[in-house]
């Protein structure tokens, strides 16, 4: 199925090439006074030229349907304006002013514009394919006919995203276009010094999809690769790969002077310039003539001068400190600590009915799918008969179809990227993570995509997506470390750890229905065992911690696994004549502030325990908070039982010293009473 060879051409009529050469030539127009002004020193941000690939986006777009979507890179300037966004609009976000089409937020690596179809802009080389995959899965669940683009450099086909995104395009058949601008550069490498193949399309062979190099230059040869792209994706036959080679007749970055670029190939290829060669050839092919496009000339330029007049005569708005935390998460006034007042526990009376944890998930899981078309599952071997390695899913596939349930390849890059990309669209994604251990290989996706897709586009986009991850249980370094104190310290994501069935159910169906992207954290301790399980559809709201045990003496903190140490050491210290209040947290992401500082201003005394390492962990963050507000009132500074500064032992004598338990939570509270 697949080739190397060109897709014929598509022989283009009169008013579409016109139109094609109206885009090309506002491109390039653009890029010329955008550089005119970085020379003057008025404007100054990290710009990257497309010069020498405007002639594909401008074809492209001649093609796509509003409708349609695209997600591209930071050298993207020839897809965004080619899609249709104003120069102020493109010009301010990159310059970093109020007048951006996303408030300055995101910079030149950050531009989109959901209206237009311009999904995401992003400067992470290559990250963004797996996104587009989404986006497509979007498109194909909801059968909207929306043909997907995603546009990269050679260089970018490098990554491990890219071929994830591949992967999953072809194995689901998505309607979706790769498309790869290849400059023959990367960055400053020659293409020549990192690919075996003359053709980057002949990888398009692997993933049993086609694969087409074409000239970049020439409009009709574009022409019919993308039109017979498109009809391919929007028939529902599946992906296409398509290589479009160009030359970058500039250096990597505005003002980068190129050296090791040789000077008579450069020379050469400036001399083959694509835009002034298309005016040319549209002239002589009587296509229009030299006054039509005169006129469009002069109507472009006047356009770009009037923009890029009026944005630099526009001061940059007033800007205040809630301004900087913004457009982070749904709720403007969200704070990663919630000092509020604790509102009534919502969970509802379960009787006599128990389940485990797993039960809970299963449970969350039907009801959300039930409730929401819209939401969908994504991981490794979750669809039956399995249901996941540990059950979490069983059942759903069968009851939901493998539309909605799918079992992935291994690749958590493809699974998180796809989770974003059909947040993006809409979608309510729920992606399973299968250990925590995992976590940095899916990190680019949650961290620099889920978690700042609001706060790079204004607020114009977000994604509505929920990753579930395991902790293991003394399984050895590399599948039992927690980890959650990473995702803390990222602002866009919120993040629970719940420690009992009940608890579980109804802060998965919180995240799943949530505006944010949410990172739910539970422990292999805790999966089966039996607790309280409420029936139907109940929402534990994120920061409301749960008074597990009341007390007066000393307040202990925990989440998770350490719930239980924490209840097991108060059991024991009230044997002794102390009385301990045990708060299980169950939201780390916001923290319940208010229920700590109510419960520590009682008892002046506070032991927070968890298993994740005592360095930087999460107690850091609540001793702070705590000595902060309560500095006067505490009889003994706050203790922290937490895991040792070492990867976690396999080894069960050392296991039991990484992290010590109740004895320990028991110990700490003792050495306070003293």
């Amino acid at each position: 199925m697949a080739s190397s060879a060109a897709l014929e051409t598509n022989q283009i009529n009169p008013e579409s090439m016109k139109s094609i050469y109206r885009r090309v030539a506002f491109i390039r127009t653009a890029e010329d006074a955008i550089a005119r002004q970085l020379r003057s020193g008025k404007i100054s941000f990290s710009y990257y030229p497309a010069y020498g690939q405007e002639i594909a986006p401008a074809v492209l777009n001649e093609y796509l349907e509003p409708g349609d979507q695209m997600v591209t890179i930071y050298r993207g300037i020839a897809d965004i304006l080619a899609r249709g966004l104003s120069v102020k609009e493109f010009l301010g976000e990159c310059i970093g002013h109020s007048e951006g089409v996303c408030k300055g937020k995101g910079g030149g690596m950050g531009i989109a514009r959901p209206d237009l179809g311009l999904m995401m802009t992003t400067g992470l080389v290559g990250s963004s394919t797996p996104i587009g995959v989404g986006l497509a899965l979007a498109s194909q669940i909801e059968k909207s006919g929306k043909v997907i683009t995603v546009g990269f450099g050679d260089g970018a086909s490098s990554i491990g995203s890219v071929h994830e995104a591949m992967l999953f395009a072809s194995l689901w058949k998505l309607p979706i276009i790769f498309i790869c601008h290849n400059n023959g550069w990367a960055e400053n490498t020659p293409f020549c010094e990192y690919s075996v193949l003359e053709k980057l399309s002949e990888r398009a062979a692997g993933y049993d999809m086609p694969g087409v190099t074409v000239n970049g230059r020439d409009p009709e040869e574009l022409a019919g690769a993308f039109a017979t792209a498109i009809e391919r994706a929007r028939n529902g036959n599946g992906p296409t790969f398509i290589e479009s080679i160009t030359y970058r007749i500039s250096g990597h970055y505005f003002a980068d002077p190129g050296a090791y670029m040789n000077k008579e190939e450069l020379a050469a290829e400036k001399a083959r310039d694509p835009v002034p060669a298309l005016r040319t050839r549209l002239i002589a092919e009587k296509y229009a003539t030299e006054e039509e496009l005169a006129a469009i000339d002069s109507d472009i330029q006047a356009a770009v001068d009037k923009d890029i007049a009026e944005l630099l005569a526009t001061p940059i708005a007033p800007v205040t400190d809630a301004d900087v935390v913004s457009d982070v998460y749904a709720d403007p006034g969200f704070s990663p600590i919630s000092l509020a007042r604790p509102r009534a526990d919502p969970i509802p009376d379960a009787g006599e009915r128990t389940g485990t944890m797993r039960d809970a998930f299963n449970e969350g899981l039907a009801i959300a799918m039930e409730s929401d078309p819209k939401v969908i599952m994504l991981g490794e071997d979750i669809a039956d008969p399995s249901g996941g390695v540990v059950g979490i899913s069983r059942g759903l596939s069968d009851r939901f179809g493998l539309e909605r349930v799918r079992s992935t390849p291994i690749a958590e890059q493809g699974i998180f990227g796809a989770c974003v990309g059909a947040g993006l669209a809409g979608m309510r994604p729920v992606g399973e993570l299968l250990m925590m251990d995992f976590l940095p290989v899916a990190w680019d996706q949650m961290v620099n995509h889920a978690a700042k897709v609001r706060y790079m586009t204004g607020g114009r986009m977000n994604v509505p997506m929920t990753m579930m991850t395991l902790v293991g249980a003394g399984n050895g370094a590399q599948h039992s470390q927690t980890s959650e104190a990473w995702m803390m310290h990222t602002p866009g994501l919120k993040l629970v750890y719940p420690s009992n069935p009940q608890d579980a159910k109804g802060l998965l169906l919180s995240c799943i229905f949530d505006e944010d992207p949410c990172v739910f954290v539970h422990s292999a301790y805790n999966l089966f065992n039996k607790g309280p399980l409420p029936e139907g559809d109940y929402r534990i709201p994120f920061g409301l911690a749960s008074v597990k045990r009341e007390g007066s003496d000393v307040t202990i903190i925990a989440y998770g696994p350490t719930v239980a140490d924490a209840l097991k050491a108060a059991e024991t210290l009230a044997e002794q004549g102390v009385s301990a209040e045990v708060i299980d947290l169950r939201s780390l992401v916001p923290i319940d502030g208010a229920t700590i500082l109510e419960s520590v201003g009682k008892t002046g005394r506070a032991v927070v325990a968890h298993r994740a390492t005592d360095f930087m962990g999460p107690a850091s963050e609540i001793s702070a908070l705590i000595h902060s507000e309560l500095f006067g009132k505490l009889k003994a500074p706050v203790a922290r039982v937490a895991g040792a500064y070492a990867p976690v032992p396999k080894h069960g004598g050392l296991l039991g010293l990484h992290y010590k338990g109740a004895d320990a939570i028991i110990k700490a509270s003792q050495d306070m009473m003293k």
